[in-house]
C-alpha cells in the first residue's frame, strides 16, 4: 500500500512540477513528508534519453476523453453471436405444420390456405364457414356445432325452441289442453290457421282483423273482409255460380257471376279474339298481321320500304306486306323518297 501511495504522489507531483512547455518547473516538497524508505521508483519513460532539461519526444496521439479504464475484474465481451453462459442459443426457427392445414407455421411463413368458404381454426384446420343461428335463443345448439349462450344450470335442461331453460326431470302439464305451453319449455299442440290459443289452452276462433281491410281479399273462393274491427267470412256459391272476386263498381271484393268474354273480331280475318278462340287462320304462306289481317311475309322490307318501278310502292305494316299504285292516285303520280316522312311514298317531289 505505501508504495502505491508513494506512486500516486510522484505522479501528481510530475504533472504539478510541468511548465506548460513540458520542462520541470520547480517543486517544494513538504517538510512533514514520512520518511518511506527504499521505495521503488517509477520511471516515466518519454522515449529518448536526452537530458533532464529535454524530456524529448512525445506521443501525440489524441487521448479520448470519454475513454473508460479496463476493468481487470470485470467479465470480458462474449465475441459477436454468444448469447453467454447463461443463455442458450435457440438455433434457426424450425416451421412446424403437423396436423395443420392453414394458419401459421411458428415462424414467418403459413402452412397453407383454405379456399373460399373456409375459414382457418385457432387450430390450423380449414372450417366451413357458418354463421351461428341465437336469434331469440339462450341455449341449445347454434347451427354450427356450437350453442347459444349463456347456456342452461347444471340443473336445467334447455327447451325445444332454445328460449328458455327448464329443471332436468320436468313433468309436462298438459292435462285438459290442446295447446299452449306445457311448464316444460315446449308445448302441448298448436292450432290450426285462422284460430288462437286462449289462456286455458283451447283454441279458438281468430276474429282479429289483421291486416285485413274493408275492402276484403279473395282466399280461394272464400271471400274475407273486416267489419266493426271482427273478421267476416263468405264463402261464395260456386253451385249458383258465384265466384269471389273484384268488383269495380263497389271497388270491393265480393261473391259475383263471373263476367262473360265477348269476342272481338271486328274487321279481323285472323288472330285472337280476345278471349280464348280467334278471329281465323290465313291460308297457304300468308301470315297474320297484328291488326288481324292475312297478308304475304316482309321478308326484310321494313316500314321505310321501297319503290318497284315508277308508280308501286311496297312498304311492311304490322308485320304484312302492303303495295300501292302511286298511279291510281288523283292526280296522279310516281313513287318516290319523301324526306319529310324519311321513308318511301306515292310522292311528287
Amino acid at each position: 500500500m505505501i508504495a502505491r501511495w508513494f506512486g500516486a504522489v510522484l505522479v501528481a507531483a510530475a504533472l504539478v512540477a510541468c511548465g506548460g512547455n513540458g520542462k520541470p518547473a520547480s517543486l517544494d516538497v513538504p517538510a512533514d513528508l514520512p520518511d518511506l524508505g527504499d521505495v521503488p521508483v517509477v520511471h516515466f519513460d518519454y522515449g529518448s534519453d536526452t537530458g533532464p532539461d529535454d524530456p524529448g519526444p512525445r506521443d501525440e496521439t489524441p487521448i479520448d476523453d470519454g475513454a473508460v479504464a479496463p476493468d481487470d475484474d470485470a467479465t470480458p465481451d462474449a465475441p459477436p453471436g454468444d448469447l453467454g453462459p447463461d443463455v442458450v442459443d435457440p438455433g434457426p426457427c424450425v416451421p412446424d405444420c403437423t396436423n395443420r392445414q392453414c394458419g401459421s407455421d411458428g415462424c414467418s411463413d403459413v402452412c397453407g390456405y383454405c379456399q373460399q368458404g373456409y375459414l382457418c381454426t385457432v387450430d390450423g384446420q380449414c372450417a366451413v364457414f357458418c354463421r351461428p343461428q341465437c336469434d331469440g335463443k339462450i341455449c341449445g345448439p347454434d347451427g354450427c356445432q356450437g350453442y347459444c349462450a349463456p347456456g342452461c344450470a347444471e340443473n336445467e335442461d334447455c327447451g325445444p325452441a332454445g328460449d328458455t331453460c327448464v329443471l332436468k326431470n320436468c313433468v309436462k302439464k298438459c292435462d285438459g289442453k290442446v295447446c299452449g305451453p306445457d311448464s316444460c319449455g315446449g308445448d302441448c299442440g298448436t292450432c290450426p290457421e285462422g284460430n288462437l290459443c286462449t289462456l286455458d289452452g283451447q283454441c279458438t276462433v281468430d276474429t282479429a282483423c289483421h291486416d285485413v281491410t274493408a275492402v276484403g281479399r279473395c282466399v280461394g273462393n272464400e271471400r274475407q273482409w273486416c267489419l266493426d274491427s271482427v273478421l267476416t267470412k263468405e264463402t261464395c256459391d260456386t253451385a249458383s255460380g258465384f265466384v269471389c272476386g273484384y268488383d269495380a263498381v263497389g271497388k270491393d271484393y265480393i261473391c259475383r257471376k263471373p263476367e262473360v268474354c265477348q269476342p272481338q273480331c271486328t274487321n279481323k280475318g285472323c288472330g285472337p279474339d280476345g278471349c280464348t278462340g280467334t278471329c281465323g287462320t290465313c291460308v297457304g304462306p300468308q301470315v297474320c298481321s297484328t291488326g288481324g289481317q292475312c297478308g304475304d311475309a316482309c321478308n326484310g322490307v321494313t316500314s321505310a320500304g321501297r319503290c318497284i318501278g315508277d308508280f308501286t310502292l311496297e312498304f311492311c305494316f304490322q308485320g304484312i306486306l302492303l303495295q300501292y299504285d302511286c298511279y291510281a292516285a288523283n292526280p296522279p303520280v310516281g313513287c318516290n323518297w319523301n324526306p319529310e316522312q324519311q321513308a318511301f311514298d306515292c310522292f311528287a317531289p
